[in-house]
C-alpha cells in the first residue's frame, strides 16, 4: 500500500515541492564549516510518515525509510509528517533525515505531560477539517479549542459535520456550530448519501494539503477511503454505548489522492492542549478579542473592572455567556502555561550560570593546585 501511495508522487513538485524549497535544498547542501567533512544529499522529499526514530519519506515515485534520530539530536526538532526534508547518507545509521526546511505552517498542541513543549501533529498544511459527529450530542467546547490550534498553526479551518445521514436536526446542528465558529465554513457531510462530498473534494486541487483532526469514531479514516476510491485506511466500528470509536489511525499518515491534493490523517486525540496559541484565541473569538482592545486598562482581567469592554458588550448581548466562559478558561489555560515557560526559563537560565561557575572554579582549584606544586619544587 505504501509503496501504491509513493506512485500517485511521481515527481517533487507533485509533493509540493517548489523553487523556493529548491533553493533552501542547494544551501543546506553547503558544508557549515568548508574544511569540515559534509553528507552529500541522496534525496529530497516529504515525510509521509514518523514512527520510533525513523521517517518514511516519499521522494517522488519512491518511499525512502531514513532515520531521524540524529536530525533530532543535532537541531532539538522532531521531523512531522508534512516536512519537507534533504535525505543523507549517515555514516552509521545509513539514509537519514538531513535537515528539515523550515514549515510554512504547523498544526501544533501542547505535548502530554508536566514539562510544556509543543507537540507538532502536521507541517506545511493548507486547510484543516475540524472533524465532529452529527451522531453524537454537539461538544462546541471541543470545537472552539480545535479552532484555536487550527486557526494558530497559519492553516485555514474549516469545519466537517460527519454523518448527516444519521439526524435529522441538521440545521439546527449548523446554526449552532456556526454562532460558535464566525467566518468559518461549515460542511455538512455524509459518505453514504454523497452529501457534501462534491465540496469536499472542490478543496482538493494539485498539491493542496488538508490535516484531519477530530475524535476516534467521527468517520476520518471513512472521509480518506471516499477521496481515495479505495481502502487507504483501516475503520472500526462505533461502539453505541458512548459513540467512541477505535483508533484505527495510530499514525499520522501523508496520504496522496488520485484525484489531486493531499491529506493528512490523524489519530483521534481526546486531549487538546494548547500551545502559545494567543493569535488562535483571537481568531476564534474574534467579538471578544476585538472587545478586549477597547478596555480602558492594559491588565483588564474582564471580570467587572470599571471601563472594561468586555463586560459592556457582554450586557449589550454582543458576547454570549457561554463563548465568554469559555474564552476566560482558555485565556487563563494560556496564562498558566507563559508562567511556566518562564519560570522553566529562569530555572535553566540559573543552572547554565551554575555550569559556568563551577567550570570557572574548578579552573582556578587547578590552577592554585598547579602554582603549589612549583613553589614545592
Amino acid at each position: 500500500m505504501t509503496d501504491d501511495l509513493a506512485l500517485l508522487t511521481p515527481d517533487l513538485q507533485s509533493l509540493g515541492w517548489d523553487d523556493e524549497l529548491e533553493e533552501w535544498a542547494s544551501q543546506a547542501a553547503q558544508p557549515s564549516d568548508p574544511d569540515g567533512p559534509t553528507a552529500p544529499i541522496l534525496s529530497r522529499g516529504r515525510i509521509a510518515r514518523t514512527s520510533r526514530g525513523f521517517c518514511l519519506v516519499f521522494t517522488g515515485g519512491e518511499a525512502v525509510l531514513a532515520a531521524s534520530s540524529s536530525v533530532r539530536s543535532t537541531t532539538g526538532l522532531a521531523p512531522s509528517t508534512g516536512d519537507f526534508v534533504t535525505v543523507v547518507e549517515h555514516p552509521e545509521d545509513g539514509p537519514s533525515i538531513g535537515q528539515i526546511a523550515p514549515r510554512r505552517t504547523a498544526l501544533s498542541r501542547r505535548a502530554p505531560g508536566r514539562v510544556p513543549e509543543p507537540q507538532i501533529l502536521a507541517s506545511n498544511i493548507d486547510d484543516i477539517f475540524v472533524m465532529h459527529g452529527l451522531d453524537r450530542p454537539l461538544n462546541l467546547r471541543r470545537i472552539e479549542r480545535q479552532l484555536v490550534i487550527s486557526w494558530d498553526s497559519g492553516a485555514r479551518p474549516i469545519i466537517l459535520l460527519t454523518k448527516a445521514d444519521e439526524v435529522s436536526h441538521e440545521d439546527e446542528a449548523i446554526a449552532s456550530v456556526q454562532r460558535a465558529a464566525p467566518d468559518v465554513e461549515i460542511i455538512a457531510t455524509s459518505t453514504i448519501t454523497g452529501q457534501g462530498l462534491d465540496r469536499v473534494r472542490e478543496l482538493f486541487t494539485g498539491t493542496r494539503t488538508i490535516a484531519l483532526i477530530g475524535l476516534s469514531g467521527i468517520g476520518k479514516s471513512t472521509l480518506v477511503n471516499e477521496l481515495s476510491d479505495g481502502v487507504v485506511q483501516r475503520t472500526g466500528e462505533v461502539r453505541a454505548t458512548d459513540r467512541r470509536g477505535r483508533h484505527t489511525t495510530v499514525t499520522r499518515d501523508l496520504i496522496p489522492l488520485p484525484h489531486g491534493g493531499i491529506v493528512i490523517d490523524t489519530p483521534g486525540i481526546r486531549e487538546v492542549g494548547l500551545w502559545q496559541s494567543h493569535m488562535g484565541l483571537a481568531k476564534t473569538f474574534p467579538e471578544i478579542a476585538q472587545a478586549v482592545e477597547n478596555c480602558r486598562f492594559a491588565d483588564c482581567e474582564h471580570q467587572a473592572e470599571p471601563g472594561c469592554a468586555v463586560s459592556a458588550a457582554r450586557m449589550d448581548g454582543l458576547i454570549e455567556d457561554r463563548r465568554l466562559e469559555h474564552w476566560q478558561d482558555l485565556h487563563a489555560e494560556l496564562k498558566l502555561q507563559d508562567e511556566q515557560l518562564e519560570d522553566f526559563s529562569r530555572r535553566a537560565e540559573s543552572r547554565s550560570r551554575a555550569d559556568v561557575q563551577g567550570r570557572r572554579d574548578g579552573e582556578r582549584q587547578k590552577k592554585r593546585k598547579s602554582g603549589k606544586r612549583r613553589n614545592s619544587r
